[in-house]
C-alpha cells in the first residue's frame, strides 16, 4: 500500500467522526440527551487523531511536496492550510461548549449544535480536498523511493503517536456503545 494510500484511509475515520457530529447535533436540536462523555470524545479524537497525529503525517507530506517545488501558496496547499487553521477554532469553541454541556447537566446552547454541525460540513470538505486534489498531486509528483520514505515516516509518526491515536478511536466507539438507549441512532456513527 502505497502512503499517500494511508492517509486516504485515515481521512475515512476522521469523516466518520466528523459525520457523528452532525448525527449529534441534529440530536440535540430535537431534544435529545447526548451523554457528555460522547461529546467530550469527539473532542479528544479530533484533538488527538485528526490533529496531533493526523496533521504531523500531513505535514510531512506537504513538506516533501514542496521540497518537490509545489509552492506553498498554491492552491490546494493555501487552501488547505487555510481550512486547518479554521478547525482548530471550531475545535477549541467545541471543546468549550462542550463542558458548558457537561458542566450544565446537559443544557443546549446554540453554539454547540452549530459547531457540531460545522465541524460536520468542514471537515468532508477538507479531506475531499486532500483526497482529490492533494493526494493525486504527491502521486503523480513522488516516486517509489518517495512514496518509500513517506511511508517511513508515516511509521515514526504511528510509532511515536499511533497509540494514543488509535486509543481516542477506542474510546470514541465506547462511548459510542453505551449509548444503548439510543442505539439506532449510534449505530451509523461507529468508526472502525
Amino acid at each position: 500500500m502505497k502512503a499517500t494510500e494511508v492517509l486516504e484511509r485515515e481521512h475515512r475515520v476522521i469523516e466518520q467522526v466528523a459525520e457523528t457530529c452532525g448525527t449529534c447535533a441534529e440530536a440535540l436540536r430535537k431534544g435529545m440527551k447526548i451523554p457528555s462523555n460522547v461529546l467530550e470524545s469527539i473532542v479528544a479524537f479530533m484533538r488527538i487523531y485528526g490533529g496531533q497525529y493526523h496533521e504531523q503525517e500531513e505535514e510531512r507530506l506537504l513538506s516533501m511536496l514542496r521540497a518537490k517545488g509545489v509552492p506553498a501558496g498554491s492552491c490546494p496547499v493555501a487552501s488547505l492550510e487555510h481550512e486547518k487553521q479554521r478547525l482548530s477554532v471550531l475545535l477549541d469553541q467545541l471543546a468549550s461548549a462542550v463542558e458548558v454541556y457537561g458542566q450544565s447537566g446537559g443544557s443546549v446552547s446554540g453554539t454547540l449544535i452549530d459547531t457540531l454541525l460545522s465541524i460536520a460540513e468542514s471537515w468532508p470538505d477538507h479531506i475531499w480536498k486532500e483526497n482529490y486534489l492533494l493526494l493525486p498531486m504527491a502521486d503523480k509528483l513522488f516516486s517509489e523511493e518517495d512514496q518509500r520514505v513517506l511511508g517511513q515516516a508515516l511509521q515514526t509518526i504511528d510509532s511515536s503517536n499511533g497509540e494514543k491515536a488509535r486509543k481516542t478511536v477506542d474510546e470514541f466507539n465506547a462511548a459510542i456503545r453505551l449509548c444503548s438507549e439510543s442505539a439506532a441512532l449510534w449505530e451509523r456513527a461507529s468508526v472502525a
